[in-house]
């Protein structure tokens, strides 16, 4: 198992700011350790983050980096030109010495963003697979109806692909392909059956992502922490899926529970870890760092609690399990 980090793009400091604090956190993460990182792609404002050009801002984190791998998660492909994401991404897969890890998802069901590139959400996952044949077909070699192909040609990257599918029989179809398999917030039984499907059909790559917030200040405990995430996570409590997966009036350690986030003093979070029901069939586990209005400093500041208080506990009990 290896041990990476994620984020949405969060915070309010200016783009000025904000960007170059990313490949900072690539910077730091890499000195501590971590494995990975990756990052979500949200376009237009999103409220959810920030970044609507993940490759690019990974060219610079290249730049600054030399071994840690560059993830997405995920690029929106209904959104993309997938001639465009093919090139982009080979590209960026030269200058980084084969370290991207390209995910790929269908998005969520946004009017206003759909509308914006002229798509209709409700044809999101059928505009998906149309463009994920064809990124994946060009990645590989193949040729544009006219002949043509893109440069440079990357077949390489074709072993680094991953996808997040919603339920156990895409997750069995997807473990056929070779692909690798995102999973992210819900119910961690609901989010074991789309590993064991994927597992079970033959499936080797197995990407958990989860939420990780040590306590940055002495004392810091689960309640103290519950508090100081609560504002950011308190809009999930009110959507549609709090209502699905928790029903009414939810409070800070159940909205966080669904979220499948770990907090509180650092011995906490490891113990929290060690019952994740993803923990023993991941091979990468990755730690989500930014909350809606975490920092850069404190992204930073929580890779180096979980690197110094919480990695080394999941290790020694990862390599303990026969």
């Amino acid at each position: 198992m290896t041990f990476g980090f994620q984020t949405h793009v969060h915070g309010t400091a200016p783009a000025r700011e904000l960007l170059p604090g990313l490949v900072d956190l690539y910077v730091a993460a890499e000195e501590l350790g971590f494995t990975s990182g990756w990052l979500a792609q949200h376009h237009l404002g999103n409220d959810a983050g920030r970044l609507p050009s993940p490759l690019v801002l990974l060219a610079a984190a290249a730049e600054a980096t030399s071994t840690i791998r560059l993830g997405t998660s995920v690029v929106v492909l209904p959104l993309e030109h997938p001639v465009r994401v093919a090139e982009d991404a080979a590209v960026l897969d030269v200058l980084s010495g084969g370290r991207l890890e390209l995910g790929l998802g269908a998005g969520g069901p946004s009017v206003p963003e759909f509308a914006a590139f002229g798509k209709d959400p409700a044809r999101r996952h059928e505009l998906y697979a149309e463009h994920r044949d064809l990124l994946l077909h060009l990645l590989g070699g193949g040729e544009l109806a006219d002949g043509l192909r893109v440069n440079p040609v990357r077949p390489q990257l074709l072993e680094r692909i991953w996808e997040s599918p919603s339920t156990p029989q895409r997750a069995a179809e997807l473990a056929a392909t070779g692909r690798g398999l995102l999973v992210g917030i819900g119910p961690g039984p609901v989010q074991r059956a789309l590993a064991d499907a994927y597992l079970a059909a033959g499936g080797s790559r197995v990407a958990a992502f989860r939420g990780g917030f040590p306590a940055l200040v002495p004392g810091g405990d689960r309640d103290s922490q519950a508090a100081l995430l609560w504002p950011d996570v308190r809009r999930f409590a009110e959507g549609p899926l709090s209502q699905q997966y928790l029903g009414d009036a939810p409070g800070p350690h159940e909205v966080l529970a669904a979220l499948n986030v770990h907090y509180g003093s650092g011995e906490q979070v490891a113990a929290s870890v060690l019952t994740d029901p993803l923990l023993p069939v991941a091979a990468d586990f990755v730690f989500a760092v930014q909350a809606e209005s975490t920092s850069i400093d404190a992204a930073v500041r929580t890779l180096q609690r979980l690197a110094s208080d919480v990695v080394p506990q999941l290790s020694g009990a990862v390599h303990a399990t026969p």
